[in-house]
């Protein structure tokens, strides 16, 4: 793995989506090991109503580049994607829908679009 590449931190605001984000880890982990060096996923629980902050925690729990922030109120999308941009600890912030509406497999496509905008 190229060290010169930044790291990348991905986050998800979540909201009653218990279904869908072990997929999204599933899905993401492969994509991050191919395009960085260092990576994170952390997912931000817009204090939902379903079993989604259980959900994070046991995906936290069992893997080590995850993390977990639970709002205690609803905040709303942009205020839960705010919360995870001010804790992403890597150089390149990539944010998703937890529906998989953004496939993980398009983020080498916004890397090459980083790196082509810098060469300009």
């Amino acid at each position: 793995m190229d060290s010169t590449k930044p790291g990348i931190s991905v986050v998800v605001p979540a909201y009653n989506s218990e279904l869908s984000l072990r997929e999204l880890a599933r899905r993401l982990e492969p994509v991050l090991e191919a395009a960085a060096p260092r990576y994170e996923l952390i997912l931000v629980d817009d204090n939902s109503r379903d079993g989604t902050w259980q959900v994070i925690k046991d995906l936290v729990r069992t893997i080590p580049w995850i993390r977990g922030i639970h709002l205690m109120r609803n905040s709303g999308q942009h205020n839960a994607l705010l919360c995870g941009v001010r804790a992403a600890r890597h150089e390149l912030i990539v944010t998703m829908d937890d529906d998989l509406q953004h496939p993980p497999e398009e983020i080498p496509k916004l890397q090459r679009s980083q790196r082509a905008s810098q060469h300009c």
